[in-house]
C-alpha cells in the first residue's frame, strides 16, 4: 500500500505541474514524471499493484479475522485520501500524522492481530499498541515532516499548505525534535509495562545518532543533502528493533 501511495503521489505531482504550468524540480530522492508516456506507464503500474494488493488482502482476511478487513479498509481509505480526492490530506497540516498512523500504528496493530486468536483481540491491546508502536509512529511522521520542510517553497507553488505553513519552519523543527522524544518515551513506557521485552532497551543506543543527525537537519533543510538524515534515523531505529527481536527470540526471558 505504501508503494501505491508513493506512486500515486508522484502522479498527482505531475498532474499539478500541468495544472499550474510549473516545472517539477528533480530532487535526487524521488523521481519525477518527465513525459506523458511515463505518466501512462506509472498509472498502469498503480492499477496492477492495487489488484495484487486486493488479492493478497482478501486472502489474509480469509485466513485470519474480519478485524484485518476493517484495518485494511481503514488504511486503504486513508492511503487514497492522502494523495487523492479533491482535497488530499497531504496538502494540509494532517498529512504528517496520517502517514505515521497508517504505517506506524495500523500496520503494527494488524501484525499483532494476525498472530493472535480472534477471541484474544481487545481494546486493551489496541491501546497498548499506541505505546508499543510509538517509536515507529513518530519516526515515520518525522520523515513526512522532513519532506515537507525541504519542499516548503515548492509546496506553496502547488497550493499545498502543509504543517510547515501553519507552524513555520522553526515551529516544525521543534515538533520534529519533540516527536523523537515522544517516540522514545513510548518505548520506555512499553518496556516498563512489559509490553515489549527488555531487549528493546537497545533502541536507546540510537539516541546519539538521532541527536547528531537532528542537529545537522535543524541547521539546513535540503532534499539533496540533509533529508536523507531522517531516513537514516528511521533505518537505525528499525535495525535496532530487529536486532532486539532476534536476541529475544534466541534468548527468551
Amino acid at each position: 500500500m505504501q508503494i501505491i501511495v508513493n506512486l500515486f503521489d508522484t502522479v498527482k505531482d505531475y498532474q499539478n505541474s500541468l495544472k499550474y504550468n510549473l516545472t517539477q524540480e528533480q530532487d535526487g530522492i524521488f523521481k519525477k514524471i518527465s513525459s506523458p508516456q511515463e505518466y501512462q506507464r506509472l498509472k498502469y503500474l498503480i492499477y496492477l499493484l492495487t489488484g495484487i494488493g486486493l488479492v493478497l488482502a482478501l486472502w489474509l482476511v480469509v485466513v485470519t479475522s474480519p478485524l484485518i478487513l476493517i484495518l485494511g479498509l481503514t488504511g486503504a481509505a486513508i492511503g487514497y485520501l492522502y494523495s487523492g480526492g479533491p482535497h488530499p490530506i497531504q496538502n494540509g497540516p494532517l498529512g504528517d500524522s496520517a502517514s505515521g498512523i497508517i504505517m506506524g500504528y495500523i500496520i503494527s496493530l494488524a501484525c499483532v492481530l494476525i498472530n493472535i486468536a480472534p477471541n484474544q483481540a481487545s481494546w486493551s491491546i489496541a491501546g497498548q499498541m499506541i505505546f508499543v508502536a510509538g517509536i515507529a509512529i513518530f519516526a515515520i511522521t518525522n520523515i513526512s515532516l522532513a519532506n515537507n520542510l525541504c519542499d516548503y517553497e515548492e509546496d506553496i507553488k502547488f497550493n499545498r499548505f502543509t504543517s510547515v505553513s501553519y507552524l513555520g519552519k522553526e515551529g516544525t523543527l521543534r515538533l520534529y525534535l519533540f516527536n523523537y522524544l515522544l517516540g522514545y518515551g513510548c518505548l520506555l513506557v512499553s518496556i516498563i509495562m512489559h509490553w515489549l521485552p527488555i531487549e528493546t532497551i537497545l533502541v536507546f543506543l540510537t539516541i546519539p545518532l538521532i541527536l547528531k543527525n537532528t542537529k545537522k537537519f535543524w541547521k539546513f533543510q535540503s532534499k539533496q543533502k540533509t533529508f536523507v538524515l531522517t531516513i537514516r534515523n528511521d533505518i537505525a531505529i528499525t535495525l535496532t528493533v530487529v536486532l532486539a527481536t532476534i536476541i529475544y527470540a534466541i534468548f527468551p526471558n
